[in-house]
């Protein structure tokens, strides 16, 4: 019985992930994607956006280094974000506490001229939560207030045997749980 939420967890992300590579091409400025899973304490959020948001107006459409050479740049951009908590805030009595954080860019499109160069950055964090029950919402205020041009974050993700799908906008950031 305690496998349910996992096998639910995996088919989620595995829908999510083939979701995505279906739309890859799709690379959609102002929309941000999460994945969030609770599982008894644990709680895994992976947080996707277009990187292009790392560089806060830097753009500049006549300037392309080498791909591995923008690549990396925004990798170094991605992991100055050190938590999710710059994404996300939940609630200080849950008590959650990181106990892993991993940062990746991928090139996403580029199969032809118009669509080089698009990466999208993903944060993915495994949290530890003392007190799950009182994981009652969760806000993405962080987020709206770190990127200017972020119009919508859309959420899924399986709490238990809960199924999750919300989208989210700036005048309507948090989640309840």
């Amino acid at each position: 019985m305690r496998h349910i939420p996992t096998a639910l967890a995996i088919i989620l992300v595995s829908g999510f992930a083939l979701a995505e590579q279906r739309h890859a091409s799709s690379h959609v400025h102002g929309l941000n994607h999460t994945t969030i899973v609770l599982e008894g304490n644990r709680l895994q959020i992976a947080y996707e956006f277009p990187a292009e948001q790392l560089s806060e107006h830097e753009h500049d459409e006549h300037k392309h280094d080498e791909q591995g050479g923008k690549n990396h740049a925004l990798s170094e951009k991605l992991e100055a974000i050190e938590s999710v908590f710059a994404m996300v805030r939940l609630p200080k009595n849950a008590q959650c506490k990181e106990i892993k954080v991993t940062h990746s860019v991928t090139q996403v499109g580029g199969n032809d001229k118009e669509d080089e160069g698009h990466f999208d950055a993903l944060i993915e964090a495994i949290l530890e939560c003392s007190a799950p029950k009182n994981l009652t919402n969760v806000s993405f205020a962080p987020a709206f207030e770190r990127f200017d041009d972020l119009e919508k974050i859309e959420v899924e993700g399986v709490l238990g045997t809960r199924a999750l799908s919300e989208t989210l906008t700036g005048k309507s950031s948090s989640l309840a749980l």
